[in-house]
Order: structure tokens, then C-alpha cells, then sequence
């Protein structure tokens, strides 16, 4: 019997067998990028309910047995496309993003040193990929985990605010550059969409409410005019006794 040579030849179960032996889930992750054999195995499970294993014979699965699987559907490079046989032995279900509240708060499960406000600009510019014209696809909220990671450790290194425009531009480009897609008829690159987002959502003003740096005015395009009216407004509210936010 099977399980006689199960016993005798030393092999044990893998996911696949003990999920159908148990009536259990099988979890296939990213679908798309498994191997056509393995798709023709499941294929013969999901249309025939059994599998035939070399020297153990038929398996049948459970009537509880179930197959889900997830695949990212705008990722072209190592994927194949999947045949309309396995199409038509599942049910597909669409899941988009998190909405920005649960993003939010999965960024501050994941950057523990991040402020809340360096939590919601992360949020923000990552939700902006994925709205851009110029973008085929934008960054998941990974992008936003690695960006509130990393401002604070780049800002530490290089002894600047944690509000410094050039630090937080700089995270920018290194965690979100890499995970955008461009369409193809975009003439800019990554690294120019990724700095336009940015400009949009990191405000340029002098008098972040993380540190006011006037050293930066003349890279911001700040004119004497406009330095010498946020100084006196610096002034103004600190006399008042306001607190900037």
C-alpha cells in the first residue's frame, strides 16, 4: 500500500499531497512565474481531483481540498503567460491597494523610527506613482515601508534635519525609482518622475515644520524678497507663541 512505501522508501509529503491528503489550502504564490510543469501538475488536480506519484500511485484529494493562487498581473519580466485551460478551471478575484488609512498604519508596523508626518508623506508619494500619467505602474507600499526607513538613517548619517529636502529627495529616488514602470512613449526617466512627485508633495518652503534650513533658499528657487517675508513670519508667530504644524 502507499503508505507501506511512503514508510519504506523514506518519503514524506509535500505541500501539494498533504494539502490534498487533508483536505487543506494550497497557497501558490506568484502563479505566473511557476514553471509550465508544475502548472500541468496542478492542472491534472484542479480537472481530475487526483495525482498520480512515481512509486506511491493515485492520491486522491479531499472534497475540502482548495488551490489559491496570487500573481501580480503588471510584472513582464520572468513571467509567462497562462493558458486559458487554467482559466477556465478557476475563479479570479481583482484586489487593488490598501486604502491610505491602512497603508498608513502598515508603514508604522514596519519603521518603527519614522514620525507619523514622515509616515503619511511616504504614503503619499507612493500613491502618487501609481496615479502618475507618465507611469505604467507605480511602487506598492513596500516603496513607502523602505522610504520612512530611510530618511531618518540618511538624515542621522549626513547630521542634517529630518525635515532636509535634499535627504528626503534623495530617499525618494533610491526607494521608488526602482519599483515604477514607465510607459513606453514617457521621454523623462524614472529619476525625473520620482523628483516630480516629490517637489509636488514635499512642499518647498523654508519653514518646514521639521526645521527651518534658510541655507537652502536658492536651491528652492527662493528669492531675498520672499527669505526676508519668512523671516518676519518666523518672527511674528514666535512672538505670538505659535507653534508651526
Amino acid at each position: 500500500d502507499a503508505d507501506d512505501l511512503e514508510a519504506e522508501d523514506g518519503m514524506s509529503d509535500g505541500p501539494l499531497v498533504r494539502a490534498m491528503r487533508d483536505g487543506g489550502l494550497l497557497y501558490v504564490e506568484e502563479l505566473n512565474r511557476v514553471p509550465e510543469e508544475t502548472i500541468n501538475v496542478l492542472l491534472t488536480v484542479m480537472s481530475e481531483g487526483e495525482i498520480n506519484v512515481p512509486r506511491l500511485g493515485r492520491v486522491a484529494a479531499d472534497e475540502s481540498f482548495r488551490l489559491v493562487a496570487a500573481m501580480n498581473p503588471y510584472d513582464s519580466v520572468g513571467t509567462s503567460r497562462l493558458s486559458m485551460a487554467l482559466y477556465d478551471r478557476t475563479c479570479r478575484i481583482a484586489v487593488g491597494y490598501q486604502d491610505a488609512e491602512h497603508e498608513r498604519q502598515i508603514v508604522q508596523l514596519s519603521a518603527a523610527r519614522a514620525e507619523p508626518a514622515l509616515i503619511a508623506e511616504a504614503v503619499e508619494l507612493t500613491r502618487a506613482t501609481r496615479q502618475h500619467p507618465d507611469l505604467r505602474s507605480g511602487a506598492s507600499v513596500r516603496g513607502a515601508i523602505d522610504y520612512a526607513r530611510l530618511v531618518p538613517e540618511l538624515s542621522e548619517v549626513r547630521a542634517v534635519p529630518a525635515g532636509d529636502w535634499q535627504a528626503g529627495l534623495d530617499a525618494a529616488l533610491t526607494t521608488l525609482s526602482g519599483r515604477v514602470r514607465r510607459h513606453e512613449s514617457c521621454q523623462r526617466s524614472a529619476d525625473q518622475v520620482i523628483e516630480e512627485i516629490f517637489r509636488r508633495v514635499r512642499v518647498p518652503t523654508i519653514t518646514d515644520p521639521r526645521g527651518t534650513d534658510f541655507s537652502k533658499a536658492s536651491m528652492l528657487g527662493q528669492t531675498a524678497a520672499m527669505l526676508d517675508l519668512e523671516r518676519r513670519a518666523i518672527a511674528a508667530f514666535v512672538d505670538l507663541g505659535v507653534t508651526m504644524t
